[in-house]
């Protein structure tokens, strides 16, 4: 499996500068940014790329353009925190934990009721794609063939997305994805743990036979369960990296 990286926009970068600024305080809601000229002197880009990061903000609920005002940041009620560069921005201002537990427990909600709809929509075709997905990271885990710690959380990110989009209900399944999606952005630089992952795979194994044998209260139960211990295990290796922080 080869990961592809993506080429970034000029105003993409400005965008990411502005939206972890405001995320993280430094232009408190009820402020307002910067003019466009003291922008392009600070950000050393034009007027142009200036406005496009301003319009990529206000979708996000960031920042609100007023005549006469300026470029006013909104309050946090109003900020879209299911768009996944909000919810990096608060990871990398330094809420972690907070970050963290929230994604978890959202995942805990929706992971779960998607598995237990799975269990009672999905067709025969569904179960054959969840169990593909299954095998293929059972064989990367048990039997050692050599991927990168990204490669193998991508394979974890698949199976629970042939969960997700086999439970039909779409709303479900995009916040089911960008939650994981948002998770895994943020742990890109933290040390994974090959051994956890592989200790996983019951759990992963639990849930597909709940599935596949349309057992809606069972699949639930296990997604749960295994939710719970994916958390436990996050829990541990934060806290040997950062133990003030979880004493």
């Amino acid at each position: 499996m080869i990961t592809k990286k993506v080429r970034r926009k000029l105003y993409e970068y400005v965008v990411d500068e502005l939206g972890q600024m405001i995320v993280s305080g430094q232009y408190p809601p009820g402020s307002t940014l910067p003019n466009e000229d003291a922008l392009c002197r600070e950000l050393n880009v034009s007027r142009g790329v200036i406005r496009e990061a301003i319009k990529v903000l206000i979708q996000k609920g960031l920042v609100e353009a007023r005549p006469k005002t300026g470029t006013l940041i909104c309050p946090h009620s109003s900020w879209n925190l299911f768009d996944p560069d909000v919810l990096i921005w608060g990871y990398q201002a330094g809420k972690k934990l907070e970050f963290l537990q929230n994604t978890m427990e959202v995942r805990r909600i929706i992971e779960a009721e998607a598995a237990k709809l799975a269990a009672e929509r999905a067709s025969a075709e569904d179960v054959v794609k969840i169990r593909a997905a299954y095998e293929e990271m059972r064989k990367v885990l048990q039997e050692g063939i050599s991927y990168s710690d990204e490669q193998i959380i991508l394979l974890d990110l698949k199976f629970h997305t042939v969960i997700l989009e086999a439970c039909g209900n779409e709303l479900i399944a995009q916040i089911g994805y960008t939650m994981r999606q948002a998770l895994i952005t943020a742990r890109q630089s933290d040390r994974h743990d090959f051994e956890s992952l592989k200790s996983s795979l019951p759990s992963h194994l639990t849930i597909l036979e709940a599935i596949a044998n349309h057992q809606p209260q069972q699949a639930y139960e296990r997604a749960r369960e295994h939710i719970n211990k994916v958390w436990d295990d996050m829990q541990k290796s934060l806290a040997e990296v950062h133990p003030q922080k979880l004493g």
